[in-house]
């Protein structure tokens, strides 16, 4: 019950609803009130970009992902190459979306077909939930915050590091 307070308000006197701000965001993005809720507890104005990765790794979007055993020699090799670390054991989903989404960035190109479907699933949505955590920070005031996830949806969208050069972009 706490968190529909948190999506909407409701007004017994006038028996009416109104939205709130994260309910506009979930609304807007299509997020789960899962992810809201989850977003709510572990969003805070000093988050890296480890700690960003993996708060959207672990969306509600992804609970369908599974690991599969011929899938965990790829991602042992994925996760040598990626740019942000990731301290979770290769053997949690939500490590797996935080790999695919890394090299989804970096162009790496795959050999598993399921892994290949996984990761287009991964990019159509993480982009879309990166924004909505930077609706958040921009509601929340955190300044810092929201240029870090501002950086990173730009990053999914254009798939390139922030650090790479514009012209690497092209073959």
């Amino acid at each position: 019950m706490n968190l529909l307070f948190s999506l909407i308000h409701y007004d017994q006197n006038t028996n009416s609803i109104q939205t709130t701000e994260f309910g506009r965001i979930a609304s807007h993005y299509c997020c789960a009130h899962n992810t809201i809720a989850m977003y709510n507890q572990l969003l805070k104005s000093t988050l890296s970009e480890i700690d960003l990765f993996r708060i959207v790794s672990l969306s509600y979007e992804f609970h369908r992902i599974t690991i599969r055993e011929n899938e965990k020699i790829e991602l042992q090799k994925l996760l040598e190459q990626v740019q942000v670390p990731v301290h979770e054991n290769i053997d949690e989903p939500h490590a797996k979306i935080n790999i695919l989404l890394q090299a989804y960035i970096s162009q790496l190109e795959l050999e598993n077909f399921t892994l290949t479907a996984d990761m287009q699933y991964i990019r159509q949505h993480s982009s879309r939930l990166m924004r909505a955590i930077f609706e958040i920070s921009l509601h929340q005031k955190w300044a810092q915050l929201a240029q870090k996830t501002l950086t990173i949806s730009k990053m999914i969208d254009q798939r390139m590091w922030d650090s790479t050069r514009s012209l690497q972009h092209f073959k």
